[in-house]
């Protein structure tokens, strides 16, 4: 049981959080709160909405209440609670903006409203994966050392997807290092036959892929250690990944134990910066506005098109954008930075 005490306790306590969110007196955030949030006439009625349920109320009583079922969350384990208030947000955000001067991006304000529900993680756009295991295979077959690229696939949204990981052999991290290292991986092929030839040509089309991805989606800059790539772990050994939508001419590699990672990408023209957490590992998911999925014509920007020069220069990748919520995006996985959880959590 629970008492209508407490939650009008924590609905006093979200109005004043979500004043102060939007750097408004407080007496705005009752109302905003009670209309933009709860779809509710004002916070009188609101409350006493809560004090009606007060002879009968429960857990299960309220969670059945479309409108006021969201005031359970942190107060008990209900993964369709939040499943549903993934759904029901970007209207919370449009509500929101349509009653009150909104100084903060559209990323900014559904960021806010996660902490309003005290949902820290996706606040800050992290996705919890780590029970998630992939399956790791060797690329190519004729190196010296085999494990240098190892690549997997997963879904994303039930998308086929694909990273690429190139083991570095140098503790710190710059570009040269990374070209330095790709050098010493590849300058031997085991072997003079047929596939050791035909290999050479594809670990130079990698080698010269993955530095050009690098300096397009990563940033090396020596006096800016926030903004340098971190090192993926695979069997204790330093990876740079990166990944990309699978060509649809494609088949996963293993398609019966293939993952499936489900990301709520928010229905805004802005960058969505996922924190992708896959055991104790971390990687950043890119979802970059193209057009709506409508517009049968879009053309790339500068910084859009150089990605396609780069990391969806593949051929085992999908350079077509990708339709969520009725929306053209280019998706691009990327090592995870420091950087990243800064912005996403300030």
């Amino acid at each position: 049981m629970i008492s209508s005490h407490t939650l009008i306790l924590k609905l006093k306590l979200q109005s004043k959080f979500i004043a102060k969110s939007l750097n408004l007196p407080e007496k705005f955030g009752n109302d905003l709160l009670a209309t933009a949030i709860y779809q509710h006439f004002d916070f009188n009625e609101l409350c006493d909405s809560i004090i009606e349920l007060d002879s009968a109320l429960s857990f299960c009583i309220l969670s059945r209440n479309q409108k006021l079922k969201y005031l359970l969350i942190c107060e008990l384990e209900d993964k369709e609670i939040i499943d549903s208030l993934h759904k029901e947000i970007d209207k919370m955000a449009i509500r929101l903006e349509s009653k009150a001067v909104v100084n903060i991006s559209k990323l900014d304000l559904i960021s806010n409203l996660y902490k309003l529900f005290g949902l820290e993680n996706e606040s800050k756009y992290i996705i919890d994966s780590e029970c998630v295991e992939l399956g790791w295979q060797q690329y190519f077959q004729t190196l010296t050392d085999n494990n240098t690229v190892l690549f997997c696939d997963l879904k994303i949204n039930d998308i086929p997807t694909r990273l690429i990981a190139t083991k570095i052999s140098f503790d710190e991290i710059s570009q040269d290092s990374v070209k330095n290292s790709l050098k010493n991986n590849f300058e031997q092929v085991k072997g003079s036959s047929l596939k050791s030839n035909d290999e050479k040509f594809q670990i130079i089309e990698h080698s010269n892929w993955l530095s050009d991805s690098s300096q397009c989606l990563s940033n090396f800059e020596p006096d800016i250690p926030d903004n340098h790539p971190a090192f993926y772990k695979i069997n204790n050994q330093n990876y740079l990944v990166y990944g990309f939508p699978l060509s649809p001419h494609l088949s996963l590699s293993d398609n019966n134990n293939c993952p499936n990672i489900n990301i709520q990408i928010k229905n805004t023209g802005e960058k969505q910066v996922f924190i992708l957490n896959i055991g104790s590992e971390k990687l950043a998911v890119e979802f970059i506005f193209i057009s709506a999925a409508e517009e049968e014509d879009y053309c790339f920007l500068a910084n859009e098109q150089r990605i396609q020069d780069t990391l969806l220069s593949r051929s085992d990748t999908c350079r077509f954008p990708l339709v969520f919520n009725r929306t053209n995006y280019l998706m691009v996985i990327r090592p995870f930075a420091h950087i990243d959880w800064l912005e996403n959590s300030l």
